[in-house]
Formats: C-alpha cells, structure tokens, sequence
C-alpha cells in the first residue's frame, strides 16, 4: 500500500509546488508593474528635495562691511522659519553665503562670485538679499539666468528693479518712491512695534534696521514655497518659475516693489 501511494504522494506534490511558483512569479510580476514615480532632479526648472532632505534657501550676508546688520537680518530670517518650520512636511535649512556692499571696491565682482556658489548649489530654491544695492546687479543677471527667485528688504537703489528681471522682489519701497518717510511709518505701526518687541525679547537686543523688512520677506517666501510646491511620491518638487510667479502677484508690483506685507501669517497694509 505504501508502494502504490507514493507516487501520486509525489505527484501532489509537485503539484502544489508548481502551484506555489506561479503564484510566487505572478506576485513578482504585479510588484514589478506596480507603476512608481519617476525621480527628478533639480536643475534651471525645478528644485527636487529629496525625502528626508531639507528646503534650502540662501542668505546673503555681509560680516565684513556689516556684521551688525547681517547678524540681525539673519536672527529675523530665523524667526520667520520658527514660525513656518517645514514646507509640506519638509524642513528648511538656510544657506548663508558671504557677499560684499559698497565699501568693497571689488563688490561687483566679489557678488558675481558669491551669486556663482549660490547658483552652483542646485538645491537653493531662492534667495534672500542681497543686503546692498551695489554691486546686487552682477548678482542678479546670474540669478536671473539660473531662475533663483531673489528677495531683498534692503537694496533700495532706483535703478536695481526692471521688467526683464522676473526673479528680483523686494519688501521695501525704493529710495525715489520715498522709502526713508515709508519705513519710518512701517516701523511706527502696532504690528511692526509688536515684532520689534519679540525679537528684543528673543535675542536680548534691539533689531537692526531692515531686518523687521526681511522677516517679512521670508515669511512671504515660504508661503508661496508652500503654495507652489508639490509632492511626487516621496520627493518634493519646486517649480521656479511658479515660485517667482507667486511671489511677484503678492508683492503686487511687475518691478518688485511692495504693496504689503505680513506678520504673523496675517496680511497688513503697508503705509504708502
């Protein structure tokens, strides 16, 4: 009897087994079809973050010429990231990277240079300065060809803001325009005072001048980054053009000059 039974024993075994490796091989083939998405990279058109990576976003300081301003202006940066710590999920790291102002009298090179090692890091998804006029228009050409978004709260100058310039705003108002009577008043306002006293408070000093204007200007980036951004699988993926787009429909101005601000996530009226 065992004789006769072991042969069709085998035969049911073999039988499983071969069942058992189709279904092994269909499972495979369902996980290889299985559609994914494809990676990107970053380059002229997008920033791609990523997962587990930060948002980068490039400072300019000045710690030669301005080391008090720069110092400040950074402090104010931060204090806008601690209020808006990650874009979808993402968090943010900023990139300072040392530039020049007027008192360099190599500063149009010196900027082109710095502009140069910011671009050649692809991750930077915009800029925020320069701090100075002088020598910001070397800088921008080259942040112009790379589509780096540029915001300053600082360089004031007339002649920095042009049509052909898609990627340059600014949270102040230009020197012609009147900007020393303008930010006095900006200053004087309950929101601007109440900020004023929070950063005191957080750093146990007075703010520099400009540096309210620049956590403004942060702010209002990293809303539009949030808006403009989107999620391809795991990765983070940042249009530039998007970003510059956005960004200059809430500045209101086709020459990056400002008709509000924010504090706080809350939109005020700037005084004009």
């Amino acid at each position: 009897m065992s004789l006769d039974g072991r042969p069709r024993k085998l035969a049911l075994l073999a039988a499983a087994l071969a069942l058992a490796g189709i279904l092994a091989g269909g499972q495979a083939a369902a996980a290889r079809s299985k559609p994914r998405h494809a990676r990107l990279r970053s380059d002229a058109a997008q920033v791609v973050v990523p997962r587990g990576q930060p948002v980068q976003i490039a400072f300019t300081a000045d710690t030669t010429d301005l080391p008090e301003y720069s110092q400040s202006i950074e402090n104010a940066v931060l204090m806008a990231i601690e209020q808006h710590p990650r874009i979808r999920g993402f968090p943010i790291q900023l990139n300072v990277v040392e530039t020049r102002c007027g008192q360099d009298p190599d500063v149009d090179a010196d900027d082109a240079a710095a502009a140069q090692t910011i671009v050649a890091n692809p991750q930077n998804a915009a800029v925020l300065g320069n701090l100075c006029s002088f020598g910001f228009p070397s800088a921008l050409a080259i942040y112009q060809a790379a589509g780096l978004v540029a915001m300053s709260g600082s360089a004031t100058a007339d002649w920095l803001p042009s049509p052909t310039l898609w990627v340059f705003d600014r949270t102040a108002l230009s020197d012609g325009d009147g900007f020393a009577d303008w930010y006095a008043r900006v200053q004087a306002l309950p929101t601007d005072v109440a900020w004023q006293s929070d950063y005191t408070a957080e750093f146990a000093s007075a703010p520099q001048p400009f540096s309210d204007l620049y956590f403004d200007a942060a702010g209002l980036l990293l809303e539009r980054l949030q808006q403009v951004s989107r999620r391809n699988g795991d990765e983070l993926v940042i249009g530039r053009a998007a970003l510059a787009t956005a960004v200059r429909q809430t500045t209101g101005s086709i020459y990056g000059d400002p008709c509000r601000t924010q504090y706080r996530g809350s939109w005020r009226k700037k005084v004009h």
